[in-house]
């Protein structure tokens, strides 16, 4: 039987979901939160199946020995995808799946309060000032650019077209895609659509296609007055030149719950644009502070863990040299 260990802190409920999922087909070990060096070094060294995302110099052979599959509880990869350091037999499974909701209710939720002035009103409130802002915008009628067409970007997207607007998407190749996008091109064709949009919502994961995709030249090829989101990865926009196109006041906004780098340094100017959100990186939030999520990185582990005892294909499975998605996603049905 495999040694099942699990280095997230999972509430008591979902834990309960997964030593369910785990009876009778592994040994399962919870490793505490406070657990000294040793003891996770020990734990890591028996284990076969990783619920969590342990650090790459804990999981070499001589450290991980039996080490055959990590279950992230992440959507993102990058911390194992881009770096040359990965163990090649170890099967990599991410959480694709649980944080579409949540991103894509920060995103719709930052975008709003930027068109209706809702910052500045909060403002104003603090400081008891009875006092109108000047114009406003509505989404009704924009064009919406999505690059990424995976659970987070289909999640915003099927959110955003129920305000009228017209929707396209970008993703690596093209297939059937959802009636809540009205076209769907590559990332060939970026270009293509990039004048037309008025809003540029950015899912992409960290990738050598997409590091710096985001140039001075790309950013000043946007739709003048449109507006620039980022819940990807932060090395997709070129910091400085977003700055420069900013402060020429080329672009409305831009929503930036990643940068690059990351933290953005305090005395970084792009904090004192007034027309700039950023918030550090909390757009997927889970573990402690939001249980929806954390209940669907639950139903993704517990399915997966099924899979792999009845020896079926996992979900989620990645390609650590692309850093995406192989094989067909646990997208999660609305929670209950």
């Amino acid at each position: 039987m495999k040694n099942l260990l699990i280095l997230e802190p999972f509430c008591p409920q979902m834990m309960e979901q997964i030593r369910e999922a785990a009876r009778d087909r592994f040994h399962l070990a919870a490793l505490s939160q406070n657990a000294s060096h040793q003891e996770r070094r020990e734990a890591i060294r028996k284990a076969h199946i990783i619920i969590g995302e342990p650090a790459l110099s804990e999981i070499q052979p001589e450290e991980a020995p039996n080490l055959e599959w990590i279950q992230m509880t992440w959507a993102g990869t990058d911390c194992y995808t881009a770096v040359e350091e990965f163990p090649g037999d170890i099967c990599l499974t991410n959480a694709t799946g649980a944080f579409g909701v949540c991103i894509a209710e920060y995103m719709m939720g930052a975008i709003l309060s930027l068109y209706r002035d809702l910052f500045v009103y909060r403002q104003r409130q603090a400081d008891r000032v009875w006092e109108k802002e000047g114009s406003a915008q509505t989404l009704e009628g924009k064009t919406v650019l999505v690059l990424g067409a995976g659970d987070i970007g289909s999640q915003f997207a099927k959110r955003i077209k129920a305000f009228d607007t017209r929707v396209i998407g970008i993703r690596r190749t093209v297939r059937p895609f959802p009636d809540y996008f009205d076209e769907m091109g590559t990332l060939c064709q970026l270009d293509e659509f990039l004048p037309e949009a008025d809003i540029v919502a950015c899912c992409l994961p960290n990738t050598p296609a997409t590091r710096g995709l985001f140039g001075e030249a790309r950013l000043r090829s946007m739709k003048r007055g449109s507006l620039l989101i980022n819940v990807g990865r932060g090395n997709l926009i070129q910091t400085d030149s977003l700055l420069r196109v900013m402060q020429e006041g080329h672009l409305y906004g831009a929503i930036l719950d990643v940068t690059d780098p990351e933290p953005l340094p305090a005395d970084h100017p792009l904090w004192r644009q007034d027309n700039v959100v950023l918030t550090p990186h909390i757009s997927g939030q889970s573990f402690g502070s939001m249980k929806e999520t954390e209940a669907r990185i639950a139903r993704i582990c517990c399915a997966n863990l099924i899979r792999f005892s009845e020896g079926k294909s996992l979900a989620n499975r990645v390609d650590v040299r692309e850093g995406y998605a192989v094989s067909f996603p646990l997208y999660n049905s609305p929670l209950r």
